[in-house]
């Protein structure tokens, strides 16, 4: 279980209190309910939004906060998804989203090891769903990680372009790190987001190879009638 470490930092403190310990509870139980993976990962998101809500609308933060569309200095980070969430990035990928497949390739190559992957230089690490001009394109199915990390002071401190990364002060959200945990918790497998990525999608074209495959074994021997997408 790859609990991304702010989360597990927050766990580890909040645990022996009942209020926080019942959110990591919650959330696994409820998760347990659900059979869709898309679903299980959007009620993740869904719980994190609402209980960094009232966080992020306090007016000293929204002016001291400098996160926003074109700062992506944590897209250049290494970002951790449960199985859900991959299988949720693959679904904007089938609905039309493109990425850069040899970047995702390259990041995937280091695994989870935070070593290797700020071996790779700094455009390598991109996150591959940041577009040309700095925006997500999948913002709104965005890991879990993603809603969380924000920070009190300069954007440039968040900066890991070839200099040492800046004293960084990360806003407090640890009702949402403890939904994450539970998710984490409940997850069939986790890691680096290109990992994962990599994985569900190499499961699908494997799924999708035997369909067809399937499709013309079945249409051989008469089972179905002949489909216009297999022609030979």
């Amino acid at each position: 279980m790859n609990v991304p470490a702010i989360a597990k930092s927050t766990f580890e403190l909040l645990r022996n209190q009942p209020e926080f310990l019942s959110i990591t509870e919650s959330v696994m139980t409820h998760l347990n309910k659900i059979k869709s993976s898309l679903e299980r990962a959007r009620f993740v998101h869904n719980m994190v939004d609402e209980y960094n809500k009232e966080i992020f609308a306090h007016p000293l933060l929204k002016e001291m906060v400098p996160c926003k569309s074109g700062c992506t200095a944590c897209c250049h980070t290494q970002v951790s998804v449960t199985e859900d969430e991959a299988n949720l990035l693959l679904h904007n990928i089938t609905n039309g989203v493109e990425i850069d497949y040899n970047r995702l390739s390259l990041q995937s190559e280091q695994g989870n090891e935070t070593s290797n992957f700020y071996k790779l230089s700094y455009q390598d690490r991109k996150c591959v769903f940041l577009d040309d001009k700095g925006a997500c394109k999948v913002y709104n199915d965005r890991p879990s990680v993603c809603r969380t990390n924000a920070i009190v002071g300069e954007a440039s401190q968040c900066s890991t372009d070839g200099k040492e990364q800046g004293a960084i002060r990360l806003v407090k959200t640890s009702k949402a790190d403890m939904v994450i945990v539970g998710a984490y918790a409940n997850a069939t497998e986790s890691g680096t987001l290109p990992m994962m990525l990599s994985k569900v999608l190499k499961a699908k074209h494997a799924k999708d190879n035997t369909s067809i495959v399937k499709s013309l074994f079945d249409r051989i021997i008469g089972r179905k009638p002949v489909s216009k997408d297999y022609e030979l």
